[in-house]
């Protein structure tokens, strides 16, 4: 039975005194499964962290094969993700083990499948499609109220997979080498607009990625560039030979029940030192027609996605562009809601908004289409979605200026979405500004 890793024995809840997340994370960051989910913003995205540590259970799909715990398991990921999700009872628990549940990630390439689209880019790494876990031990934090708690889980059956390593707790980079250089980048804009002229589409997301040898410890490098910018969808997921080091501030899909909200970015400006240029940055992106048209197009575009899987006459436009100040920019955000409907559960909402219209374009089929074509490489995360979830409870986050480390190699991509008014110079200039505190935690601007 699939169940018999998440079914619940018994579970307790210890108070703990308040503390800094990354602080308390410390002592599980090298551990094999170990995660923290983070951030900080306003209350209404920011107001949770937790850690998960000890995995009892693992769901591991390769694009093929579905391994529970190691072992194949017959049947296609959706059907098992299904039950997973029906067989456990996360939900049911005095709060707040009722926020508990399963932790994990889904690839860009899930959406590839989902739509049956060709694949002609190349795998400079490999990952798991989908990877989800549950714990023995959560540790969520309240920051709003100042508590915390750590929720402790018996299960009925125990499987343990635990690796330690002892690291030494510094890195370093050498031999980047960027996907394409500056007019590559600009050609490849060029050729979108082209697109864009001959009615294939409206708007496209470009990216490219950034690779080098690293050596040393992807926590650091998570603590560095969270002390630069504590982006509020931030995560450090050590998965052995797999490190994520995420520093994403836009919201996929957040669930409570039946109500469900997304938030997709588009429009990006720099921040600056100078408070007057500061100002000017911040009114020029308000008053881009170029950055609303992109903005007002992806919230057509989820309208849409979210009205495949909700009540009819229940998905609302609650803000079509809200300012958001992080450290080192500004970005316009859409803030949409439905409500799901009675038929339909998170993975139905998942297969039908993946992946974020935000990070593909629109029309989002033609789009990425567009995108295998022009990207060298294999996306793989980037642009997919972190996540937390049980029957009732969905926070994701859509993967973006995120780091993945495998094997002494890092991967990092960037890039915004391409419309008819882009101009490619301005274009290459804020796919660079979106890295930059992850390339300034590197200690190696390659932009520069």
């Amino acid at each position: 039975m699939l169940n018999k890793f998440i079914k619940i024995k018994n579970y307790e809840i210890h108070k703990l005194n308040y503390e800094n997340p990354i602080e308390v994370f410390e002592n599980h960051a090298h551990q094999y499964g170990s995660v923290v989910l983070t951030g900080k913003g306003d209350e209404s995205n920011s107001r949770f962290s937790m850690i998960g540590f000890l995995p009892n259970f693992e769901m591991v799909y390769d694009g093929y094969d579905v391994l529970v715990n190691g072992d194949p398991v017959a049947g296609t990921v959706w059907n098992i993700w299904h039950r997973l999700l029906h067989e456990s009872a996360f939900h049911e628990l005095e709060y707040p083990a009722s926020l508990c549940g399963f932790v994990g990630f889904a690839s860009y390439e899930l959406g590839k499948g989902l739509e049956f689209l060709p694949k002609t880019t190349i795998d400079s790494y490999t990952m798991p499609v989908i990877q989800l876990l549950t714990y023995e031990n959560y540790i969520i934090f309240d920051h709003s109220n100042r508590e915390v708690w750590h929720i402790n889980f018996n299960y009925e059956s125990t499987y343990k997979k635990i690796i330690q390593k002892v690291v030494d707790q510094s890195f370093e980079i050498f031999n980047i080498q960027p996907e394409a250089n500056r007019e590559e980048y600009k050609n490849k804009v060029t050729r979108i607009k082209n697109y864009i002229l001959e009615g294939d589409v409206y708007e496209v997301n470009l990216t490219q990625q950034i690779k080098a040898d690293f050596n040393g410890d992807g926590f650091s490098l998570f603590k560095r560039l969270y002390s630069k910018n504590d982006a509020p969808y931030s995560c450090y997921f050590n998965l052995d030979r797999l490190q994520i080091v995420s520093n994403s501030p836009e919201l996929f899909l957040k669930a409570i029940g039946k109500s469900v909200e997304t938030r997709p970015i588009k429009g990006t400006i720099s921040r600056s030192d100078d408070p007057v240029l500061d100002n000017i940055n911040k009114g020029t992106l308000l008053n881009s027609e170029k950055d609303q048209a992109e903005l007002f197009m992806i919230i057509d575009l989820l309208r849409n996605d979210l009205g495949k899987v909700s009540n009819i006459g229940s998905v609302k436009v609650i803000n079509s562009k809200k300012l958001e100040c992080f450290k080192n920019v500004f970005h316009l955000v859409g803030i949409v809601e439905s409500e799901l409907s009675r038929d339909h559960d998170y993975i139905d909402l998942i297969r039908a908004t993946f992946p974020g219209g935000s990070i593909t374009g629109c029309p989002k089929i033609r789009s990425m289409e567009i995108i295998d074509e022009l990207e060298t490489y294999t996306r793989n995360l980037y642009t997919g979605s972190i996540f937390i979830m049980n029957r009732e409870f969905l926070n994701s986050s859509i993967v973006i200026r995120t780091a993945v480390i495998k094997d002494q190699e890092i991967f990092i991509n960037s890039g915004g979405a391409i419309t008819i008014d882009s101009d490619p110079e301005q274009e290459y200039q804020e796919m660079t500004e979106k890295i930059k505190n992850i390339m300034e935690s590197l200690g190696n601007d390659c932009f520069s």
